[in-house]
C-alpha cells in the first residue's frame, strides 16, 4: 500500500519508571494512506512492537463517523478478538491474525481515517492513523455540440457544445482542443473565448462534472475540429484520460471570394458536354445565376443551387463569353460577386470531294481525287482504303487502274491538336472494261473414266459480266461480289469430254474473255494376272478375261511343238538338211504329198508364228524351214 509523511507518524513513546533501571515502549507502524479501486477488497496493515516486559495487550481499529463521534470497529486481546456490532462496519470488516483490518468491498463511503490502537498495560498505547482513498474512473464522456448555425458576424462569444463526465471518484477535469491544439480558455466571461464548468456529487457519492465551451468563430473555423479530454486520477499517482468524438461548428458567413471555371477538357469540339462551374466561399451555400454574354448585353440562362451549368453537346453557336453571379447579399459591397468565362469551340465543316462521291473510270485509265475541308484550324487529311492508308494530304491519284483498285475510299480529316475532332467522306470508284478472267487450276488429271470433278470459273469486270460453260445441260452455282463473278459447276469426265476439253466464257458490253480446262484420263495400268480396271473404277468383262487365257494356252503348245521337232531333228529323226527342199506345191509331189503337204503346212504355221513378221508375205524362202529356222524359233 502506498504511503505519505513519517512512516513512525503516531509513535509513542512511554517511560515508565516502574523498578529502577527498568523502560518499556509501544511501538506502532501504520501506512499514512491507502488506495484502492472501488469495490475491491483492501488491508490496511497494523504493525507494532513492545520493549521491555509487556503485560497483556490490547490492538483495536477505531473510525470516526459521520456523527463525528470515534467508534470502534474491531478489536484484538489476548489472542482472542472481534468485530464491534452496531456499527456501519459490523458486517463489512474483519481482522486479521496479524491484527491488519481487512475491508471487504471498498465503497465511497470509505474515503475516511482509521485508527490503529494498541495498549500494553504498564508499557503504555500507542496509534497510528491510515487515510484511505477510494477511486473510480468515470463514464466515456457525452459531448452535446450546439446544432445551429452560427455567425461569424456576431461580436460575442456563442456557446460551441458541452462536454460531461459522469460518475467518477474523485472528480475528473475537462479540457478543450482544437485540431489537436489545447484551447487556453479562461473561466472569466469575455466575448472571445471562455468556459463555464459544474460539478455535482450523485447520491451513489461519485462525482459528475461538466465543461461548456463559449466562443467567437471565425471564417478560420470552418472546417476545424474540436473535441474535449477527460482526466482523472488513479491509484498509485497514475492519470487516466479519455477523449471525445470529434465535431465542426456550422458557420453562417458572407461570401468573399467567386471562382467559375471550365470543368471540362480546356480543348472543346463540337458535340462535347461542357460543365461550368461557379462556387463562392460564402455559407450556406449561396444561388448562382448564369448568363450567355453578347454585344454588351447579358441573356440570363439559368439559376443554380449547386452553381453547374451544363451546355450538353455544343456546337460552334456556343462559343463566347459566360457570366456566373454570386445571390449573397450579406457580402460587403467591395466584394465582386461576378466572374466571366470564354469557351471556344473547335469544329470541321464537311468535306468537298472532287471529282465527286462516285468515279467511274475506264480499264487502265487514271483519275485524281481531291479532297478538301476546312475548320477553326487547317485540318490534316489523308486518303484510305479500308484500313491501308494509301495517300498523305488531300490529293490521291491512281494510274492505270485495275479492277482491284475499284472499291471505296475514304479521306479522313482531322486537327491533331482537338483530340477528337474529325470528319470523314468515301468516294467509290468503279472500273469498267472487258472481263478478265482470274487465274485457276485448269488442267486436271483423272485416274479413270466416269469421275466427277468440281470446276470454278471467275471473272472481273463492269458491268457484271455473264458467265456461260460449253456444258449444254448443266446450271452452275454463280456468285457475285462487287465487280467479281464467281460460277461453279459439277461434270461427270467422259472420254468424249476429256477429248474435247472444257471452256468458261465470261461477257459484257465492252468484251468477253474464255478460260479453258484440260481432263486427261490416266491410261490403265497392265499386270499379268488380271485385266486392267475400267474407266471409273468398273470390273473387266468376262470374255476379255477368257480371250487372254485362251491366247496364253496357245503359246504354250506352240513353244512344246517346237520344242518336239528340235528335239528330233537332233537325235537325226528328221532329214532335212541345208539343201533338201520339199515342194509345196502339187506339181512336185507324189502319192505321199499330201501327207508331207500337211507336215509342210503344220511345219510352216508354226515358223510363221514365230518368225518376226508374224507370217507376213514374203518370197518362196518365206516359206522354208531350216534349220537355222527352227534354232531361231527355239
Amino acid at each position: 500500500m502506498g504511503q505519505s509523511g513519517c512512516p513512525l507518524r503516531g509513535l509513542l513513546l512511554l517511560a515508565l519508571i516502574g523498578r529502577p533501571g527498568c523502560l518499556a515502549v509501544v511501538q506502532i507502524s501504520v501506512p499514512a494512506q491507502v488506495e484502492v479501486l472501488l469495490g475491491s477488497p483492501v488491508t490496511i496493515p497494523c504493525t507494532h512492537s513492545i520493549t521491555g516486559s509487556p503485560d497483556a495487550r490490547l490492538v483495536e481499529w477505531f473510525i470516526t463517523d459521520r456523527d463525528g463521534e470515534r467508534r470502534r470497529v474491531a478489536y484484538s486481546e489476548g489472542g482472542r478478538g472481534g468485530v464491534d456490532q452496531g456499527t456501519e462496519y459490523s458486517d463489512r470488516v474483519n481482522m486479521e491474525s496479524d491484527l491488519s483490518l481487512v475491508l471487504l468491498k471498498a465503497d465511497v463511503s470509505d474515503e475516511r481515517a482509521f485508527s490503529c490502537q494498541v495498549t500494553a498495560g504498564a508499557a503504555g498505547s500507542a496509534e497510528g492513523v491510515a487515510q484511505l482513498r477510494v477511486y473510480e474512473p468515470p463514464e466515456p464522456p457525452e459531448l452535446t455540440a450546439n446544432p445551429g448555425i452560427l455567425s461569424v458576424m456576431e461580436r460575442s462569444a456563442s456557446e460551441i457544445a458541452t462536454c460531461s463526465s459522469r460518475n467518477a471518484n474523485p472528480a475528473p477535469t475537462i479540457s478543450w482542443f482544437k485540431d489537436g491544439a489545447h484551447l487556453e480558455a479562461p473561466i472569466e466571461r469575455n466575448d472571445d473565448m471562455y468556459v463555464v464548468s459544474r460539478s455535482v456529487k450523485e447520491a451513489s457519492g461519485l462525482q459528475s462534472v461538466s465543461s461548456t465551451l463559449y466562443l467567437r468563430p471565425s471564417k478560420a473555423d470552418k472546417d476545424a475540429q474540436f473535441q474535449c479530454l477527460v482526466q482523472y486520477p488513479l491509484p498509485q499517482g497514475q492519470v487516466g484520460n479519455t477523449t471525445s468524438e470529434r465535431f465542426r461548428l456550422v458557420l453562417h458567413y458572407f461570401t468573399e471570394n467567386v471562382e467559375f471555371l471550365l470543368e471540362s477538357p480546356l480543348v472543346i469540339k463540337e458535340g462535347d458536354d461542357v460543365r461550368l462551374r461557379c462556387r463562392g466561399d460564402g455559407q450556406p451555400e449561396p444561388e448562382y445565376i448564369f448568363y450567355r454574354v453578347q454585344a454588351s448585353e447579358a441573356m440570363e440562362l439559368a439559376t443554380k443551387q449547386d452553381g453547374v451549368l451544363t451546355l450538353p453537346s455544343v456546337s460552334r453557336a456556343n462559343s463566347g463569353t459566360y457570366r456566373c453571379q454570386v445571390l449573397d447579399f450579406d457580402s460587403p459591397p467591395e466584394v465582386q460577386l461576378e466572374k466571366e468565362v470564354i469557351i471556344h469551340v473547335n469544329y470541321l465543316d464537311p468535306l468537298t470531294l472532287h471529282p465527286g462521291r462516285r468515279v467511274t473510270v475506264p480499264l487502265g485509265g487514271d483519275v485524281t481525287l481531291t479532297c478538301s475541308g476546312q475548320g477553326s484550324q487547317p485540318p490534316k487529311l489523308a486518303w484510305r482504303k479500308g484500313k491501308e492508308r494509301v495517300a498523305h494530304g488531300g490529293t490521291h491519284t491512281l494510274h492505270s487502274v485495275s479492277y482491284h483498285m475499284a472499291g471505296t475510299y475514304t479521306c479522313e480529316a482531322s486537327v491533331p491538336s482537338v483530340p477528337g475532332l474529325q470528319r470523314d467522306q468515301t468516294v467509290q470508284v468503279t472500273v469498267e472494261g472487258k472481263p478478265e478472267m482470274e487465274e485457276r487450276l485448269t488442267q486436271h488429271q483423272l485416274p479413270a473414266e466416269g469421275q466427277r470433278i468440281h470446276l470454278t470459273c471467275s471473272a472481273v469486270g463492269h458491268p457484271e459480266p455473264e458467265l456461260s460453260w460449253s456444258l449444254p445441260g448443266v446450271k452452275p452455282v454463280v456468285s457475285g461480289t462487287g465487280n467479281r463473278v464467281t460460277s461453279e459447276v459439277m461434270v461427270e469426265v467422259t472420254a468424249a469430254l476429256a477429248k474435247s476439253g472444257i471452256w468458261c466464257q465470261a461477257r459484257n458490253r465492252f468484251g468477253e474473255a474464255t478460260q479453258n480446262f484440260t481432263l486427261e484420263i490416266e491410261p490403265p495400268a497392265a499386270t499379268p494376272s488380271s485385266s486392267p480396271p475400267a474407266v471409273g473404277g468398273s470390273e473387266p468383262q468376262g470374255g476379255s478375261g477368257a480371250a487372254v487365257v485362251a491366247v496364253v494356252v496357245c503359246v504354250l503348245l506352240l513353244l512344246l511343238i517346237v520344242g518336239f521337232f528340235y528335239c528330233m531333228q537332233r537325235r537325226g529323226h528328221l532329214h532335212c538338211g541345208a539343201g533338201e527342199k520339199r515342194s509345196l506345191t502339187p506339181k512336185e509331189g507324189g502319192a505321199e504329198d499330201p501327207a508331207v503337204e500337211m507336215k509342210t503346212d503344220k511345219r510352216n504355221e508354226q515358223t510363221g508364228l514365230l518368225s518376226p513378221s508374224g507370217g507376213g508375205g514374203g518370197g518362196d524362202g518365206g516359206h522354208e524351214v531350216s534349220r537355222g529356222a527352227l534354232l531361231g524359233a527355239a
